[in-house]
Formats: C-alpha cells, structure tokens, sequence
C-alpha cells in the first residue's frame, strides 16, 4: 500500500511539472512569435526619442491688419500672444545633440527636450536650416545618452517596412508603421518655399510627430519626418539621411559657427584599403588643412586618438576646439596600388569679419546703412533705430531688379534676424557667388488711409564674380 502512494504521488508530480513545463515552454514561444522586427526596432531606439516643447509670442497689429516685427513698436499699439511648440526629435550623438525639424523650433522660446522616462532639460539651438527644415539643438546631461545609428538612403527599396516614433497630438513615444511608399518626392510647404528629394511614406504622421525619426526594419535612421498631406491620409514625407548628413555637414563646419578657418570638408563613412573612416570631401586651397597638406579623397580615420563612427563625430568634436589648439588626424591616402597613413596637427585659425556693406554692394548692387538720425530724416523716419535701410541700388542690378528701393528697411536674410552691420556682415560671409538669398524686406508708405505697412521676402541671386 505505502508502494502505491508514492508511486501515485509521484505519477501525480511528474504530471504537474509536465503541464507547468508545457505552459512555461508555450508562453515563451507565444512571447517569441509576438517580438516582430517592429517590436525590436522599438526596444533598440525609443529611448533616442524625445519630445520637444517651448513657447513662441506672435505678435500683430490692433488696427493694420499687417502683422510686424517686434522692432516696430514704436509705431502703434501690438497685440502679443504666447503659444504653445511642440514637436519630437532623436538624438544623433552621445554628448546631446538632438536632431529635429527647424519649423519646430523657429523663433521658439524656452525649448525644453524631454525624454520618454520623463528626464527633462533645456536646449541650445546650434544650428538650422530653414530652407532644409533641418536642426540640430544641444542638452547637457550628467552621462553619456543613446543615439541613433545613421543609415543610408541611396538603398532604400519601395515597399520596404519604415517605422515611425514620435509626440503626435502630445502623446509621447508613439510607434506607428508602414511601408516606404515612393523615394525623390518634392512638396512645397509654403510660398516660394519647396522641400525636394523627400521619402514618402504611408505610416501615420500627425502634428507633433514632425522632427522625429524614420527608420527602417533594422532600426537605422533613414530620414526625419517633416510634414504631411493635407486633405489627405497616410501620405507623410521624411527628409532622407543622406540630405540631412550633407546639410550637417554645412551646418556645422568651424567656419559657419564661427568666424575662424579650418578648410577640412569631410563627408559619410567610406573605406579605403584595409582602412575606414570619413572621406575628405574638399580642402580648402590656403587653408591650415591645405597648408598640412591634406587632399580631397584622403580618409580621416581618427582625431586626437579618437576613431570616428560618422560624420557627426568629426564635426562636434571640431565645435569644441579653440583657436590655436593643436588637432591631431590621422588619415589614409592612396598610393599607387598601396594605401599608406600619416598624421598631421592642424589648428584652427581667427578669421576676420568682412566688411557686410561691400559684399551687399558687390552681390547685389545695394548700398545698405543703420537706420541713423540723418538717414532717418532723409528718408522721413521720426528718429533713429536699429534697423537696416537700404539707401541706394544700383541700375539694372540684382536688388534693383528684383524691385527693391532705397527706404526699403532689410529685417532679415535667409531666415535671420538682422539689426546691426555686424549682424549684416556675419550673414553675408555665409552667401557664396551664385547662391539664392531669401531677404526680408519692410516697405513702409503712405496710403489713402494713412501709413501702410508691407512686410514681404524676396529672393536674389548674388553676382557672380
């Protein structure tokens, strides 16, 4: 009898674990089934995610109907009215730097980044691009963050799986999917105003979901979701990676943050020989680069010691260097049927401010001057102010083609606000002979009703030498 009780509690045991055994082993192959690739995409980036919020004060006027400039107070009462920004973007370097759309952050107040875990810090504009709707702000956390791995667009496949995350509508770390839908769209998002070569994409985008990342099935970043189609659904446009690494190239380089010379132009992760590293786009001729040495197609493999991962890497860690500081790159070149390394110290080199009135007159054919009591007077002003005027163009030259006169009041170029020579003079050592210039122009009359106020931009193409 004792036999066949332990026999019994033992057949009853082997029962229990069998059937425990099989619920374990089914749960872990239903939980197996379920983690799709879209599941992983997910898991591997959501924490490079990140909402961004801020303020932006619109101001316009009790009675014109025309809406001004701040600067133009003095002439009637304003309305102004603080609204609310909200946008998504991704973190593409491990030191802070988050990548999102330029209309999200556009004469934005008080930008804040706040991550999925609720982690929340203020943000630096660093750059953007409004023309390319692309910009790049900076946090300053206490450690090291996640960042997006940058992947390529010169391969993309219609009908491959695309993976969008973002803030639509505020509701934070949202995943939506689809398919790639068509590759080289051009849409135009305002007047005058077109974004070309972009992804479309049938994954749900909503307001709030712009400046955040588009990836594909293998979780790299393949463009930054940047508008959609209105009256439409499911049809959302992203701006392309390969875009975007060029214009951070731009961006970013030591001479357009700073008045200072570097010459080195390098571009995407190419491999030379047995060696990889990030190719040499362009040397500028007597520059320190050019003076060193260094040629177009050479490949910089490290910088103080340190390997690069892309072309962001090069450029933040240019962003940190001083005047005169020595920098060390290594780098390959070819030779002959050999590949062969070499290093050389380069240091970055002050650059004078060129005079902004002479580059005004040379590419344009306008004279341009502050706002001065004796100017003011001439040009029936009540007094003086900072502001640009421009107060003679040249015949038949490019301003006075394009329609503009003297007493016409310049606020801005290429999206910046300009006040001063300086300002004036830092904006147009960006301009390059044979680039399109967006200015933008207050013309300011007397009508049959009284003071007319026009705000307007224009588009001019600098001469070319």
């Amino acid at each position: 009898m004792l036999k066949n009780r332990i026999f019994l509690s033992f057949l009853l045991f082997v029962i229990v674990f069998a059937g425990f055994s099989n619920q374990v082993f089914c749960s872990d192959s239903a939980e197996s089934l379920r983690r799709t690739p879209i599941v992983e995409v997910y898991e591997k980036t959501h924490d490079t995610v990140v909402n961004i919020s801020g303020t932006r004060v619109v101001t316009s006027s009790y009675s014109s109907g025309y809406n001004l400039p701040d600067i133009f107070d003095l002439w009637g009462p304003r309305l102004k009215r603080e609204v609310s920004v909200l946008g998504s973007g991704v973190v593409v370097h491990e030191d802070g730097y988050v990548m999102t759309n330029a209309h999200v952050i556009e004469h934005a107040n008080n930008i804040k980044v706040i991550f999925s875990n609720g982690d929340e810090f203020p943000a630096e504009v660093i750059a953007h691009d409004e023309n390319k709707d692309i910009a790049l702000v900076k946090i300053e956390a206490d450690k090291k963050l996640p960042f997006v791995h940058l992947g390529r667009t010169d391969d993309l496949m219609i009908g491959e799986t695309v993976i969008a995350i973002g803030n639509p509508l505020g509701y934070s770390n949202t995943l939506t999917s689809g398919i790639l839908s068509a590759i080289d769209r051009d849409i135009q998002v305002s007047e005058g105003t077109w974004l070309r070569g972009l992804i479309q994409t049938d994954a749900p985008i909503n307001p709030g979901n712009s400046g955040g990342p588009l990836f594909n099935i293998t979780g790299d970043l393949i463009g930054i979701n940047t508008a959609i189609a209105a009256d439409a659904e499911n049809i959302g446009f992203a701006i392309p990676v390969d875009i975007i690494a060029d214009n951070l190239r731009q961006m970013l380089m030591p001479e357009k943050l700073r008045r200072v010379r570097l010459g080195l132009n390098v571009g995407r992760v190419k491999t030379l020989g047995q060696y990889t590293g990030l190719t040499v786009d362009s040397v500028t001729k007597s520059s320190p680069a050019d003076d060193k040495g260094m040629k177009d197609g050479d490949i910089v493999l490290e910088v103080d010691g340190h390997e690069l991962s892309n072309i962001i890497d090069f450029y933040i860690t240019m962003m940190s260097k001083n005047i005169g500081e020595p920098i060390k790159i290594k780098y390959a070149r070819a030779s002959g049927s050999s590949v062969k390394t070499d290093t050389v110290t380069l240091t970055i080199q002050d650059r004078p401010l060129p005079d902004g009135r002479k580059l005004a007159q040379d590419f344009f054919g306008m004279n341009i001057s502050v706002l001065t009591n004796q100017v003011a007077k001439k040009f029936g002003f009540e007094s003086a102010y900072p502001v640009l005027i421009i107060v003679e163009t040249q015949d038949s030259g490019v301003a006075d083609t394009a329609g503009l006169e003297p007493g016409d009041l310049v606020l801005g170029i290429n999206g910046t606000t300009i006040q001063s020579v300086e300002g004036l003079s830092i904006e147009m050592e960006k301009i390059n002979p044979g680039d399109a210039v967006s200015m933008t122009i207050m013309r300011i009359g007397i009508g049959p009703f009284g003071q007319v106020q026009r705000r307007y931009s224009v588009r001019l193409r600098a001469l070319s030498k």
